[in-house]
């Protein structure tokens, strides 16, 4: 390959990745996981030619699982105050859904929603056991 060729290459795979974590931080305030695919698969991207974003890329890989463990421990008070707030936001959500007057209601509905179903799956590793992991 030609050194123009590989030089158009690079700056195009590099542009491609910051637009996707541009992309992400823009749809970041929609409900569900956001843009965390589209930064993920930016810095991706980027990791091809760029020491910095396969370092970052190689730490989070190896270090993602933590911050998961550090949310959700397994100390049960904490567990029950975990399940406590999901059932509060869903009962909130059924509430919103049910006057929905205006469409900032419907929008919070949504996004606590998303919000209560991450904390109710997460927590005790239901996520998991749903998908045929850990036995509990």
């Amino acid at each position: 390959m030609s050194p123009t060729k590989r030089r158009l290459k690079r700056i195009a795979t590099d542009a491609a990745g910051y637009l996707l974590i541009l992309a992400a931080v823009l749809v970041s305030w929609l409900p569900g996981p956001g843009g965390i695919p589209l930064a993920l698969a930016g810095l991706g991207l980027l990791s091809i030619n760029n020491k910095w974003a396969k370092d970052l890329r190689n730490f989070l890989l190896k270090h993602g699982g933590k911050a998961v463990q550090l949310l959700f421990p397994q100390n049960p008070i904490v567990q029950w105050l975990y399940d406590i707030l999901a059932a509060v936001l869903f009962i909130f959500v059924a509430a919103l859904a049910w006057w929905h007057n205006a469409i900032w209601q419907i929008s919070l509905s949504v996004v606590c929603f998303f919000v209560a179903l991450f904390l109710a799956l997460m927590n005790r590793d239901r996520l998991g056991r749903l998908r045929g992991g850990r036995k509990a």
